[in-house]
């Protein structure tokens, strides 16, 4: 079984910080369109999602032929592992693990350059340099802001080490989480003569709709075509394709949103760094990493899912142990039941 974020227990009031959703939920107009969109359930969606790639295309101005639609970033993640291999990947760990299992279903080799807690999970470029000419992978993949550590890493900083590795050597950049920083995406390496770049995206986390499974990916022609070879008709039902269209109205949700989690994200990191025993990291996204210094985090799961919450344990991540949890942040509210929780149990 796959580990990932969302309590599965029988409380139905439990407070769920293992899991990375915008806390303000569905925005209403949304929510609206989806309800008036159940009549149409009696058609059949379209098959590829044309309508909504354009409408992406048209906001990225980029054109269709760059875009491909996904039922949720996960498809895609097993598409392109599927569609671009069996080569030699190198993945930039600790990261979401679902890049290497899709990666190595399919038959990819795969390496790491695993980051580390005592240099706050930086890149390195030299030694990403180096350990690209010793493995020469075909694909490398970095999660930005990566899952789970809530680093960001610069548009700057990524074209740099683009340009630095081999011309054919294909970026797999998973920019799920970027639209809660206030970092800018690589969508303009597209646009450079650099053939291999993939960008993924997701619009269920941001918008609260993990439900509907709705994820994109943007890259040069020959990449898509290669991917769509591979894909299954009909992957996206007709209300994922509603709200696709759907977001594109919301901007007064999304410049809440991210002022909403920039401002409580820096407030639930100055408390947490007050906790003795616990250190927390920095986090540019709607998470942060956390490690009891003592101990294990399996009695502070016991203990808080009788409080009433859940936390994302991260013993499973390359590069992290049990010692590593992570939480999400919430509204305020949650959010300061879960550090007094934190603050009596430390002491």
């Amino acid at each position: 079984m796959n580990k990932h974020g969302g309590y599965q227990g029988k409380n139905q009031k439990m407070r769920d910080f293992s899991v990375n959703i915008n806390p303000l939920g569905i925005p209403d107009g949304i929510r609206e369109k989806l309800v008036a969109g159940i009549t149409e359930l009696v058609k059949y969606p379209e098959i590829s999602g044309a309508s909504a790639i354009k409408k992406i295309a048209a906001d990225l101005d980029v054109e269709p032929e760059n875009v491909i639609l996904g039922n949720g970033a996960i498809e895609l993640i097993y598409l392109f592992a599927r569609s671009m291999g069996p080569a030699k990947a190198l993945i930039i760990q600790p990261t979401f693990n679902e890049y290497e299992r899709a990666l190595k279903l399919y038959g990819w080799e795969v390496s790491h350059y695993v980051l580390t807690a005592e240099d706050d999970f930086a890149i390195n470029p030299q030694i990403l340099n180096a350990l690209i000419e010793k493995e020469k992978p075909q694909a490398v993949f970095l999660c930005n802001p990566n899952n789970p550590t809530g680093q960001v890493y610069s548009k700057v900083m990524i074209s740099a080490m683009v340009a630095a590795a081999a011309p054919e050597i294909t970026w797999f950049l998973d920019e799920s989480f970027l639209d809660f920083s206030n970092e800018m995406g690589s969508l303009s390496l597209l646009k450079s003569e650099h053939r291999g770049i993939f960008i993924l995206k997701s619009l269920t986390k941001f918008y609260a709709l993990p439900g509907l499974r709705i994820g994109y990916g943007v890259a040069k022609p020959t990449i898509i075509k290669k991917m769509e070879r591979f894909k299954e008709p009909w992957t996206i039902n007709t209300l994922g394709l509603i709200a696709v269209t759907a977001v594109y109205d919301e901007t007064a949700y999304a410049e809440k949103t991210k002022a909403y989690i920039t401002k409580e994200r820096q407030r639930v990191y100055h408390e947490l760094a007050q906790i003795d025993g616990i250190k927390v990291f920095k986090s540019n996204t709607d998470f942060h990493l956390c490690r009891l210094l003592q101990g294990t985090v399996n009695q502070l799961q016991v203990d808080l899912e009788e409080a009433g919450m859940a936390l994302r344990t991260c013993e499973d991540f390359i590069g992290l142990d049990s010692s590593y949890f992570r939480i999400a942040i919430k509204k305020a509210e949650d959010n300061n039941k879960l550090l007094t929780f934190l603050k009596n149990w430390r002491n």
